[in-house]
């Protein structure tokens, strides 16, 4: 390549040219993109560049020892671009892709100044930036006032495709904010978005110093052309993306359209908003198969076992562990409907949450126990959460001072803030102590009712507070009728809810066995399909 200084040709891997000096521009190890020297963030995907692509010193032009992973190092032979010893980056996956448009550019373009254009569309930028990157998606590239956003690429998260609609809610929440605060234009902001998922091949695209991270694909023109099909304010979805997100959120069908420039027909479906109540989203039910449990007897007849003992007076903590997909959540669906179905436990409250994997806040999964507890919806307003809380306490026994008391903790567990000032003096390790005082009230007044199940799922992704205030009930409330079951993942530091005072039981799921999985297979699709099969069950 040439020298950015002096234009003296130079090895790829010299940090400093050898005639003038002068730096050289190096590639973010995260995308490849060719970053000035001076760079400390890349600019096209935000990844650090690392302190020793900037401190290098002066002494002798070496070869440069940053790193860069081999899917993202630009192609070596840039001079020849069609040569034959050019080194593939592709990747192929499956992503989520969305195309968000702001409606009317061009008519907002005559209206307004360039520099004023300019700075609207920055802030826009800005703001459409945050929403997809807080839900873990990553930008990969801004075209006019478009922005397309990936997630699935370059990483990967299970629930990608309901990360994206979100992510397409807020961003027609932040624009509309934005319109509401600026004085650039007398309509409002509106934005047309598409998403669509499906496989995709990643890598670098394009020369040189133009080559960048990127995707290409059919996925990637039908996320484009639903888009441009969207009307002002609504997001379109593809198939595969609504039959992945349909247990979490509400659509109306468009039936069967015609996109431009595509042959055949794609079945569309219009957003319309988050379900108040969302559908477990994993298991072969989500996909309309259903089968009843194999292979899971010995575990169902401990955990029956465990909450028959904490009915009697002694807390138990079970803990069910496996990998991603072996059936832990399908175990505790067969269980709460087995308790719900058995005499002996007929009197026993059952709260149910399941830590995000979008990360929780503070007290997060605590604070999801506690609206699984007052009946809580995912779209309750605040004031509708206020006032279910409130008839939560008072079914629980705890009214006048005592609930004023309890109220404001229990406000800032669930999120709702601190409207009445209560807490803003209060440190914050006298507000933690507090609010595990508070949460061992509202659960040892539950048990003076009736025994008391506390299901919580994912606890891998729970955050720390709630780890140590779900430890701290068990160990005050050893002599209570009082179950936890949690589920999680294989991980070193699955003991943080292991106490000395506690019943723990430990269940590891295994993978089932050639009888078991044969029946399940038949109890799925028939036992003809499985005879048929042959050698590929087997």
């Amino acid at each position: 390549m040439d020298c950015s200084g002096c234009g003296f040709e130079i090895e790829g891997g010299y940090a400093f040219c050898p005639k003038c000096g002068r730096r050289q521009p190096v590639s973010c190890a995260s995308c490849g993109y060719v970053c000035a020297p001076d760079f400390e963030f890349c600019p096209k995907c935000g990844a650090s560049l690392g302190a020793s692509a900037r401190s290098v010193e002066r002494p002798a032009p070496t070869p440069s020892r940053t790193f860069v992973p081999p899917s993202r190092t630009p192609a070596p032979n840039i001079e020849s671009e069609e040569g034959p010893h050019s080194v593939s980056d592709a990747d192929r996956r499956t992503v989520t892709v969305l195309f968000a448009d702001l409606c009317g550019f061009t008519t907002l373009s005559e209206q307004l100044d360039p520099e004023v254009m300019q700075t609207l569309q920055n802030e826009l930028f800005k703001e459409l930036t945050a929403a997809v990157r807080n839900f873990g998606g990553f930008v990969d590239k801004f075209i006019g006032d478009a922005l397309l956003a990936l997630f699935g690429a370059p990483v990967a998260h299970e629930d990608d495709p309901e990360r994206a609609l979100r992510a397409a809610l807020d961003m027609i929440a932040r624009t509309a904010r934005l319109g509401e605060s600026t004085p650039y234009s007398g309509s409002p902001l509106l934005l047309h978005i598409g998403i669509n998922t499906g496989p995709v091949v990643t890598g670098g695209l394009g020369i040189g110093a133009a080559k960048s991270y990127s995707v290409t694909g059919d996925t990637v023109n039908t996320a484009q052309r639903l888009q441009s099909l969207a009307a002002p304010g609504e997001v379109l979805v593809g198939e595969l993306t609504h039959r992945l997100t349909r247990h979490a959120f509400s659509y109306e069908s468009l039936g069967d359209v015609v996109l431009r420039g595509k042959a055949g027909s794609v079945l569309v479906h219009r957003l319309d908003a988050p379900l108040a109540a969302p559908r477990a989203a994993r298991g072969l039910e989500a996909l309309g198969l259903s089968a009843p449990i194999i292979g899971r007897d010995a575990e169902l007849n401990r955990m029956l076992a465990s909450l028959d003992q904490a009915c009697g007076g002694s807390a138990q903590l079970v803990r069910l562990v496996g990998e991603a997909g072996i059936g832990k959540s399908r175990l505790v669906k067969e269980f709460v409907a087995r308790v719900g179905d058995d005499d002996r436990f007929r009197n026993v409250a059952v709260r149910q949450a399941t830590c995000s994997p979008l990360g929780e806040q503070s007290f997060g999964a605590l604070g999801a126990v506690v609206r699984s507890a007052a009946g809580m919806m995912q779209n309750d307003n605040g004031d509708e959460m206020r006032g279910k809380l409130a008839a939560l306490l008072t079914d629980l026994g705890l009214q006048g001072e005592e609930a004023k008391r309890l109220m404001p903790l229990l406000y800032h567990v669930l999120g709702l803030g601190d409207p009445d000032a209560t807490l803003q003096h209060v440190e914050p390790e006298q507000l933690r102590r507090q609010i595990l005082y508070a949460v061992r009230t509202i659960i040892e007044r539950r048990l003076a009712l009736s025994p008391l199940l506390i299901v919580v799922e994912d606890l891998h992704w729970a955050d720390a507070v709630s780890l140590e205030a779900l430890r701290f009930v068990m160990d005050r409330l050893e002599r209570t009728r009082l179950m936890l079951l949690v589920t999680h993942r294989p991980a070193p530091d699955n003991d943080q809810l292991d106490s000395s005072r506690v019943s723990h039981t430990a269940l590891r799921l295994s993978p089932l066995n050639s009888s078991d999985g044969r029946s399940l297979l038949a109890a799925l699709f028939g036992e003809s399909w499985v005879s048929s099969a042959g050698g590929l069950v087997d």
